[in-house]
């Protein structure tokens, strides 16, 4: 079951009915208690519960301005582990708002190409092998059979409540989209769980989806992907995920170039197109701290 703390929290956003043309709603994994949260609070507290005590190091992977990268650095300083972090990005990112967030939380981290990062995470592994710190790694993203189930066990909180003709969500790794497919099966079976790539193209993204969603149970997946949003991979933007971002704050609903704001640009084009169902779910996995680091000044260009 999803622990209390962690509870999906679903709003009503009327506000937006008339511009979608469909009754709108929120989960708002943005407002979890825990400092700048999103989905990755769920994986990341699931991937914990099964870590011996005797474990003194976690290191994980991901983007300079990864959330679940953050995610687990707060974790580590408020329960008093060490956080390594093997990061790609662009070294002009070195001084970053994101990186002073995981100097801050005392996690030390790496930056390179993203080709080396198995080979980075080796090195840290051995590194604090040796010295004895029983250090374990924690997959990319939260893409993991535990990161997966977390996500089941939500979905299926909200789903056996209510349902909604489709639901989009931000899908990056595949673990949140994978549990939530898996959680309509049971409770929403007429749902469609729509994934909106922020990085993966439309040949690697449903797989890991797949992966994910067999993990957290289910025998025959629905994955519904599309890459069209991506624009141009992790951590880009283009005018129309920009225009999206404007909308959404114009409106009270927060969100991100990196992540939400490109499910929230394939919710405005399905809106566009005619083609959203009666009763939409926005599922908000978060990322107000991708909207404070990221560089508007760019344009979309």
């Amino acid at each position: 079951m999803v622990a209390n703390q962690w509870a999906p929290i679903l709003q009503r956003w009327e506000n937006l009915d008339s511009l979608l043309g469909t009754e709108f709603w929120v989960v708002r994994d943005d407002l979890l208690p825990f400092p700048l949260p999103g989905n990755k609070v769920r994986k990341i507290e699931s991937e914990l519960s099964a870590v011996s005590p005797d474990v003194k190091v976690i290191i994980t992977n991901g983007g300079v301005d990864s959330n679940h990268c953050r995610t687990l650095a707060m974790f580590g300083a408020q329960r008093g582990f060490k956080v390594h972090l093997v990061l790609h990005g662009d070294p002009v990112d070195d001084h970053g708002i994101g990186l002073q967030i995981l100097d801050s939380l005392g996690a030390s981290y790496d930056i390179g190409p993203a080709d080396t990062i198995a080979d980075r995470i080796s090195v840290a592994r051995s590194k604090y092998t040796v010295r004895g710190k029983n250090p374990i790694v924690f997959p990319g993203g939260g893409h993991s059979p535990l990161g997966a189930k977390a996500f089941r066990d939500a979905g299926e909180s909200v789903f056996k409540n209510c349902w909604f003709d489709q639901v989009f969500v931000a899908s990056g790794t595949g673990a949140t989209q994978g549990g939530l497919i898996t959680a309509a099966e049971k409770y929403a079976p007429q749902s469609s769980v729509i994934g909106i790539s922020v990085a993966r193209d439309e040949q690697r993204g449903p797989l890991a989806v797949d992966e994910a969603a067999r993990w957290a149970g289910s025998t025959d997946p629905q994955v519904h992907f599309t890459g069209a949003y991506r624009a141009g991979g992790y951590g880009k933007a283009d005018a129309e995920i920009y225009d999206a971002v404007e909308i959404a704050w114009k409106y009270g609903l927060p969100v991100d170039p990196t992540y939400t704001g490109k499910a929230f640009a394939a919710i405005l084009d399905f809106s566009r197109k005619g083609e959203l169902g009666s009763s939409v779910l926005f599922w908000h996995t978060g990322g107000l701290a991708n909207w404070l680091t990221h560089d508007f000044s760019k344009g979309g260009e």
